[in-house]
């Protein structure tokens, strides 16, 4: 190693000049790699958020348990696609395709542990075809109910419309007691649907 007092004052400006720079890594590529990576975690990050709506507003929007007072679920929902429609309500489904339904969403509920209903939900591509199933439905010896845009209840069966949606619950029995029930059920479902895009 040169010692510097014995380099005239000159010298040890150019020695530092000349000593060798240290090699930074080059950080082109690693930023790029850091670009694309994160361009994809953003992509699949858009792509999961729209599989988690879709998710959301099917089966999701049935009420669970306590949702309802005395409901609970007792059965997984099922989906029937407008072309498949025939294979749950045979004989009746091109009523319901020709009024534009998308999906069918159908779930068994049980009162109490003791009395069963049905809740079905049909997904109609607009509000205007959720409107056209409800007239089509027999008013008669039916009890007007506020609910979703319009709603009536009759001997143990209840529908009403809110939006694209068109809802019936069926029970197998029409006490005071299961009229109260349906009400509730219908209520806490119609809450969901008023968060719930098709």
């Amino acid at each position: 190693m040169r010692n510097l007092a014995l380099i005239p004052w000159e010298d040890r400006s150019t020695t530092r000049r000349q000593r060798p720079r240290e090699k930074r890594p080059q950080q082109g590529p690693t930023r790029k790699g850091s670009n694309s990576c994160g361009i994809l975690l953003i992509l699949l990050g858009l792509f999961l958020g729209c599989r988690s709506h879709t998710t959301s507003t099917g089966a999701d929007f049935f009420p669970a348990g306590n949702s309802a007072p005395g409901w609970a679920k007792s059965g997984d929902t099922r989906t029937f696609e407008a072309s498949h429609l025939w294979e749950y309500i045979d004989g009746d489904a091109d009523k319901y395709v020709q009024a534009g339904v998308i999906r069918t969403l159908t779930s068994d509920y049980r009162l109490n542990g003791q009395t069963d209903a049905t809740l079905d939900v049909y997904v109609m591509s607009n509000a205007a075809g959720a409107q056209k199933i409800y007239d089509s439905e027999s008013a008669d010896g039916s009890q007007p109910l506020t609910l979703g845009d319009a709603g009536r209840y009759a001997k143990g069966s209840l529908t009403f419309r809110q939006g694209p949606y068109f809802v019936r619950l069926v029970a197998f029995e029409d006490t005071p007691e299961i009229a109260r029930g349906l009400k509730d059920l219908a209520a806490a479902l119609s809450s969901r649907l008023s968060s719930s895009r098709h």
